[in-house]
């Protein structure tokens, strides 16, 4: 008997002393030791942007899948913050990444140089900021298959000959201003195939739904004989078909646009069809290529392959501001047959 009890209390001595090595302070310590997440920002050209709020729908996802907490920043529809000022409050918090879609990169350069100093993983996607205040560019598609392709898409929509103008952004605006020049460049390498289009106007609507449509109705005033408005902006072409639907006028669009926005106009036949890419897929990609450059996993040199979590294999390329980019895909195109699939996704 007195050895069962003996064997009884030291199965209970060693009992307890398992029960003191699991207690709740040491577990706390043990939290509070664990790295915390990695915050990623996507600085936006403006946070009322549709088609910016798509982008970092797809940043929200890759941020999940790698571990990172994202946050999104940049102007709201006054305007402030500004971007450099976005970029150098996300410096003060110790933000691990800034992807940045740039209004204006001369503005940016201070602030970006600022960022790169500290450590912090930069890269542009959507549009791009100089190769020196980054690491990589995420373009969405090749600029001159973008330039070429809409001016197509409008010669082929007048059949050959009218009159148009073309509705962007700002002077400033990085993917806006290499779209118009390869819009320009297509026009001027095929003078044969396009000597029935005449092009009366490059406009700017500020990427400002407000400012575009009323740019949209002076437009009609100016020349009551257009025929077309092409606008490589989601905001433009919005608002430029919301414009000539309440007019009642006899124009059609095209460009780029959200399937969401621009179903009713397709359906309509404002807008015969109209072209983009999977913004949710751009934010996506940028978390993947930002994550691996932060974690030294990867090098900005092209030629480099790297595995973007659903989107599969991507490569680096030569970019061609001299930079490095890797590119998201071909524009899709959206029309009659297909817009409402796509509506039901961004």
């Amino acid at each position: 008997m007195k050895r069962i009890m003996l064997c009884i209390i030291l199965c209970m001595v060693i009992f307890l002393a398992g029960c003191q090595n699991a207690d709740p302070q040491q577990s706390e310590q043990a939290q509070e030791t664990a790295a915390p997440m990695p915050v990623f920002a996507l600085v936006v050209k403006d946070t009322v942007n549709p088609y910016m709020l798509v982008m970092y729908n797809g940043f929200q996802k890759g941020c999940a899948e790698i571990g990172a907490t994202p946050v999104i920043a940049g102007p709201d529809a006054e305007g402030t913050p500004t971007q450099q000022q976005a970029i150098l409050n996300l410096i003060d918090q110790g933000v691990a990444a800034i992807c940045i879609a740039a209004n204006n990169r001369d503005e940016l350069s201070a602030a970006l140089q600022q960022a790169l100093a500290q450590g912090i993983t930069v890269i542009s996607l959507d549009s791009a900021v100089y190769p020196e205040d980054r690491m990589l560019h995420i373009e969405q598609a090749p600029a001159d298959v973008v330039g070429r392709v809409l001016i197509q898409a409008g010669s082929s929509i007048l059949g050959g000959k009218g009159q148009f103008v073309i509705l962007t952004t700002t002077k400033n605006a990085p993917n806006q201003t290499i779209w118009l020049s390869w819009m320009e460049k297509e026009l001027a390498d095929k003078p044969e195939d396009y000597a029935g289009l005449i092009l009366l106007q490059i406009a700017y609507g500020e990427d400002d739904y407000n400012i575009s449509y009323q740019v949209t109705m002076d437009l009609l005033d100016t020349y009551p004989d257009l025929d077309l408005i092409i606008s490589p902006t989601s905001v433009g072409l919005l608002a430029s078909a919301d414009a000539i639907t309440a007019a009642g006028a006899d124009v059609k669009v095209t460009g780029l646009g959200l399937p969401s926005d621009m179903q009713t106009h397709i359906i309509s036949g404002v807008c015969p069809w109209m072209y983009l890419w999977n913004p949710s897929d751009l934010g996506y990609l940028a978390v993947y290529a930002a994550n691996l450059i932060s974690e030294g996993k990867l090098t900005d040199t092209a030629g480099a392959i790297f595995t973007a979590g659903s989107l599969g294999e991507r490569i680096i390329s030569t970019s061609a501001d001299g930079g490095t980019e890797v590119v998201l895909d071909n524009p899709i195109m959206f029309d009659i047959t297909n817009v409402a699939v796509w509506a039901e996704l961004f």
